[in-house]
Formats: structure tokens, sequence, C-alpha cells
């Protein structure tokens, strides 16, 4: 009879169906908190040879390593300026790639403990000197590229628009211009099959795709995969990250949620509500990368909504999905 009824009515179970992934999804999922507060936390980024998180607290000019087996936090002071994204360099324990104002700086850091001073080298600048911008968000492809982009910095609460740019860097550190003019470049994924690009600049209130190539590190054939505009929802997609399955789980920054997006037909999945109105990036992690680590801000915030989200600014790890991630890539230097 179900059969049936989907032959005549296909519409009405693909409704059902998403109502009880939604249903699902929302009875299953834990949110813990599993750091202090922090300001502008975000870009997690999961080490699994070390089986640390790494993220940023951009304004307060700190890179961040969580231990989830002890709950340590250790912290690196980063005297160049905000630190928009940390990854780590393939084939080492201590050196790391991050976007510190307008420059890639490498940085020396083992993360076992806190440190106000760690050595720096800059490797490359990307906007130019007269430019107001800074780094943001920024992931490592299969190839080992580092895509960073960048973003007008706030001139009283506002961001202006069309001052930033994606950049992707090599082996041989040189930034080549990607996508241009962005007003906040944010969320990057690649699919499985690495053909598939997914990118966010922030106030489109739009996640796009790309068609990718791997080799060359090409991105071409722009599409829209899923529009904020089209729901009710707040904010705006911040940071994201990719499960085994091909789903997006994107970061509403203002909107006090993070969303499992199929881009495949634009369709939210589920979503899960977390104790802080500015959801800013997540990232799968964890043994067998079944937990999504979600980082947040307090950035900015009234004393109401303070009071109203008194844990705002913390990482949290999100369990029960049913989901996985993929291994992180880290940046390949050049010998």
């Amino acid at each position: 009879m179900k059969r049936a009824i989907c032959q005549y009515l296909p519409l009405v179970c693909v409704l059902v169906a998403l109502v009880r992934a939604r249903r699902e999804c929302d009875r299953k999922v834990t949110v813990e908190k599993v750091t202090d507060v922090y300001g502008l936390s975000e870009g997690p980024h999961w080490d699994h040879r070390t089986q640390k998180l790494y993220f940023v607290d951009i304004n307060n000019q700190y890179i961040r390593r969580l231990d989830p087996a002890t709950g340590v936090v250790t912290s690196a002071y980063i005297e160049h300026g905000p630190v928009g994204v940390v990854v780590p360099v393939d084939d080492t324990t201590d050196q790391l790639l991050a976007g510190s104002g307008k420059d890639v700086i490498l940085v020396t850091w083992d993360g076992d403990s806190d440190e106000s001073e760690v050595p720096i080298k800059v490797l490359t600048s990307l906007d130019s000197p007269q430019s107001n911008t800074r780094a943001n968000d920024g992931k490592v492809d299969s190839a080992g590229r580092f895509w960073i982009g960048t973003m007008g910095n706030e001139v009283n609460g506002e961001i202006p628009s069309n001052q930033g740019t994606l950049y992707s860097i090599g082996e041989d550190l040189k930034p080549k211009t990607e996508i241009s003019p962005v007003s906040i470049s944010n969320g990057l994924a690649w699919n499985m099959k690495d053909n598939t690009f997914y990118y966010n600049d922030s106030p489109t209130r739009q996640v796009a795709a790309y068609d990718y190539n791997p080799n060359n590190g090409t991105i071409s054939n722009k599409r829209i995969v899923f529009d904020l505009n089209k729901t009710d929802l707040k904010g705006v997609p911040d940071g994201m990250t990719i499960d085994a399955d091909g789903n997006l789980w994107v970061a509403l920054f203002g909107g006090h949620h993070i969303i499992h997006v199929d881009p495949k037909t634009g369709q939210i999945l589920c979503k899960v509500k977390l104790p802080a109105e500015n959801v800013t990036s997540a990232t799968f992690g964890g043994p067998l990368l079944d937990t999504l680590y979600v980082t947040t801000s307090s950035y900015n915030l009234s004393a109401k909504q303070r009071k109203a989200t008194p844990h705002a600014g913390a990482v949290f790890a999100v369990k029960g999905l049913g989901v996985r991630g993929s291994l992180a890539n880290s940046f390949v230097m050049m010998d």
C-alpha cells in the first residue's frame, strides 16, 4: 500500500521523508560544550595525526588547540595580527600555516603549551598593502593547495562590500585569484569525488558550487545549490563542512543553528540549534570522524545577548548525527 501511494503521490512521500529525517536528527543529537568561552572562535581543523582540534580566536589573535581526550586547550598568541584560519603543514609536527592580517604566515608551535610569543615567518601577502582587509576562512584541497579568502575590515559595525578575494596558494607560495570581488569569503568544501567545490560569500545568503579540477585546481561553471533567502531561517551562511554522504553542514552566523543541506536538491535535511546566536563554522573529528565540532562567537554581543547566550564563544561537540566526515588535508610545502 505504501509503495502504491508513493507511485501516485511522489511529492507527498518526499515531504514525509524529509519530515522524518528532521525528527530523526533532532531526536538523536546531543550538543556538549567542550571549551571555555573565547571571542570570535572560527576555523576548526581536525588533525587526525594527533587527534587534536585546531581553531582560531580571530580578533584576540590566538591559535588554539583542543585535546578532546583531556579537555585541555593550549593557545599561541600571534602578534602579527588577527588570525583568520590555521592549518597544519604536511609531514611536520610543529609547523602551521595561518592567515594573519593580510599575510599568510608560517608559525612554529608544537601545541603542547601556552605561548605568548612564537616564531613566525611571512610567506606571502594577499591583498595590496593599501587595502583595508584581512584574511578570513580557508582550507586545503586534495593536492595540498591552500585556499584562503579575505574580507573588508569592520568599520562602525559594518563590513564593506566587495573588498575581498578568494585565493589559492600552491607550493610556489604565489596567491592565485580564484573569485573576486567577494564581501566575506567563507565556508569552503570539496565533495568526495573531488570534482565539486562549494563556497560561501556570506552576505549573499547562498551556497555556490563550482566544477573543480583537482589536477590543476581550476574552478568553473558557478551555480547556486542552496539559497537561505528562500527559507525562514535567520542569519547568513558562515563556515561549513561536508560529510561522507556528500551533504553540507552550514553554520548560520546570526541564526543559532548549523543546518544539514543536500546540495543536489537544495533541501534542508535537518538543523541543530546551538546555545549561541553566532555560529561560525564546523568540522568533523574524533577517531571515527563522527563528532561535529562547531565554533561560535561572543564578539560584539550586547549585554542582553550575553545574558541570553552565556556560552557563546565556546566550541561545541555535536554527536549522534549518524554521519561521518573525511580526513582534512594539510598544506604541502616545497622542500
